[in-house]
């Protein structure tokens, strides 16, 4: 759906931008020179509206399109987090079925064989039920309430309560995009900060390593954003993480 809604208003933009763009239309002919002048007044307002108008449909766009990207990644790191589950588990079988087992009359059968719970807390890693449903809470809270100001307290919460989580560092990439979007640089900087120093196998790290050079640029630090761009592009070529690194130095030369 909001690949349909993105595309829609693309079109609307494009038809909105050809139509802002059009030569304003010529005033001259009869009519006294204050009514030509107002005549072209009233033009060029019209333009400068829909120029308006445009700018703020794009700026609608990219905010929902960004949305799409951050559901689509954490869908993708989820099912992720299934398959290494499922991997574990599967091991844990294999690894239980191929062990020697104890003669019978070498040990009783209660102590040759683990209690159920003890079975259980080893085969199955997935987190604790409120742990999940903690951070899907904060998750929820941007892409479907899309209250921001909720979701940045949610997140710093569920990093407190679960620091061993396997969702941490996407918490703080979550938290360094809120505080990014709301200006708060200097806070938005220790959170990406955080994953790309403490959590270097995350699938957020290369964004993160973005997220810092586009701060940088923000903060007139020109020498640290190409930092930042070049090791996007020495670590993660292949990514579109890189491509918008290549992007931003093109534009800083």
């Amino acid at each position: 759906m909001m690949i349909k809604f993105a595309a829609i208003s693309m079109a609307a933009v494009l038809s909105t931008a050809s139509w802002a763009q059009a030569p304003v239309a010529s005033v001259g002919g009869s009519g006294s020179v204050n009514e030509r002048l107002a005549e072209l007044e009233r033009s060029f307002s019209a333009r400068a509206q829909a120029q308006i108008d445009q700018q703020r449909q794009l700026n609608a766009m990219q905010q929902e399109l960004s949305e799409l990207r951050g559901l689509l990644e954490e869908q993708s790191y989820r099912l992720e987090q299934v398959i290494e589950r499922q991997r574990s588990m599967l091991a844990a079988q294999q690894e239980a079925a191929s062990a020697p087992r104890a003669a019978p009359e070498a040990a009783p059968r209660a102590e040759a064989e683990p209690a159920p719970s003890q079975t259980a807390a080893s085969a199955s890693p997935e987190p604790a039920g409120d742990e999940q449903a903690t951070y899907d809470r904060a998750v929820n809270l941007v892409l479907q309430d899309k209250d921001y100001n909720a979701a940045i307290p949610a997140f710093a919460r569920f990093i407190t309560q679960y620091p061993q989580s396997t969702y941490v560092p996407n918490a703080h990439y979550w938290l360094g995009q809120l505080l990014y979007a709301q200006k708060r640089f200097d806070q938005s900087k220790a959170q990406f900060g955080r994953v790309v120093e403490a959590y270097p196998k995350s699938n957020k790290r290369a964004d993160s390593l973005l997220k810092l050079g586009l701060i940088a640029r923000e903060q007139k630090d020109d020498a640290q954003a190409r930092q930042y761009f070049e090791q996007i592009l020495s670590e993660y070529g292949s990514s579109s993480a890189a491509r918008l690194a290549q992007e931003n130095l093109d534009a800083m030369k």
